[in-house]
């Protein structure tokens, strides 16, 4: 058996690669929602909406950004947008995304979301981290080169960012650690 995952490990591969970086909107010391931008490799989702013509670069129209947010974007609901926040171990859900916009950028699209919190969560005392990874590891995510999770003006002062490799939370067969980000306050 481990010799046929094994194999299977070294041949498999993401399809899709995105860059994200994403701002933990906060009041005090509770997060309300996550602003997130992702970047994805040249001529990736073109293909799957169909569109024909973009801009070279700069935002798209209301009707190619609505394009996108049904054939793209909206399925990714049921897994949370591949979007981890975890509180004392415990998964947090999000409401519906606002905010979605998607533009050309050096010729890579982007998409901007905002992920609202179901129930906001307050973070002093508690273990939270906040990550962004497909399991299935057919998207594979990686953290901006800059400050890939940062908060908003809104965090107490208090508050701080550290961003580890997460080894409870191995992607593919746990072949794949991804990065994530503790929060505290």
């Amino acid at each position: 058996m481990l010799a046929i995952l094994s194999a299977s490990a070294a041949v498999a591969h993401p399809h899709v690669w995105i860059t994200y970086n994403a701002k933990i909107q906060m009041r005090g010391v509770t997060i309300t929602a996550i602003t997130e931008t992702w970047r994805f490799t040249e001529g990736f989702p073109v293909m799957l909406v169909g569109i024909d013509h973009l801009p070279t670069s700069g935002p798209l129209g209301p009707a190619q950004t609505a394009i996108f947010k049904k054939q793209a974007f909206s399925s990714l609901g049921p897994a949370d947008y591949f979007s981890h926040l975890l509180v004392d171990g415990e998964p947090q859900h999000f409401a519906e995304p606002s905010d979605f916009r998607v533009s050309v950028e050096n010729g890579r699209i982007e998409y901007t979301f905002t992920l609202p919190l179901v129930k906001p969560v307050t973070v002093a005392g508690k273990r939270v981290q906040f990550g962004v990874w497909d399991e299935s590891f057919y998207v594979d995510y990686d953290p901006d080169s800059g400050p890939a999770v940062s908060l908003d003006s809104g965090a107490s002062s208090t508050c701080r960012t550290r961003n580890f490799a997460d080894q409870h939370h191995p992607v593919f067969y746990g072949t794949v650690v991804p990065q994530a980000t503790a929060i505290t306050c």
